[in-house]
């Protein structure tokens, strides 16, 4: 035990006591560690949100006047399998990220049929879409990694949660407007470029 009076020369003079700080670091991280783990159990994807909104801002979704914009990010080109030769042309808006290809076309209440959304996946696999918060018909048409289409579905049912599957492996994906692909005769085997 301590004592609590020291001596300097002859006059004992008071020990002062430390004053304890009200913050206590220990407890602050703590809670900070606790906070960024109920953070990611809640929101696991929260990174991909803000690294896709790169190309939608937020949207009021309740507002039926509210709708995403298409927004032009290259041309495709459908081409004969056949003959080689250009079937038809579209501007596409892609899908290139997590978010991105997840949101597609979703909420969007009218699309002309010279656009479209190209899906751009990492690696090749067997690919699924379905309709959900889809509003307008669609082909969805899927195409392997030598940009050959190996799968079309026409006139896909809008707000319907049916899976919709490739028959093979797909690494592009491309939305258009319903009827788009018996208008232009495309069929399994033709192609797609884009730049």
């Amino acid at each position: 035990m301590s004592n609590p009076t020291r001596t300097t020369g002859s006059t004992p003079v008071a020990k002062k006591k430390k004053k304890k700080s009200s913050f206590n670091w220990k407890q602050a991280l703590i809670i900070g560690a606790m906070a960024l783990a109920l953070l990611s159990m809640v929101a696991p994807n929260i990174r991909g949100l803000f690294m896709g909104m790169k190309k939608r801002p937020p949207i009021d979704l309740t507002s039926p006047d509210m709708e995403p914009k298409f927004q032009k990010e290259g041309e495709l080109s459908f081409v004969s399998g056949a003959t080689g030769q250009p079937v038809t042309k579209i501007d596409i808006e892609k899908a290139d990220n997590e978010t991105d290809r997840q949101f597609g076309l979703m909420f969007r209440r009218s699309m002309p049929e010279s656009q479209g959304m190209l899906f751009l996946f990492e690696t090749s696999g067997r690919q699924s879409f379905w309709m959900h918060n889809t509003y307008i018909p669609l082909d969805i048409i899927f195409v392997d990694e030598n940009n050959v289409i190996n799968t079309i579905h026409k006139n896909a049912k809008p707000l319907n949660d049916t899976s919709l599957p490739s028959k093979g492996n797909a690494k592009y994906v491309v939305e258009v407007v319903g009827g788009f692909s018996d208008k232009y005769g495309l069929k399994e085997g033709d192609k797609i470029s884009w730049q």
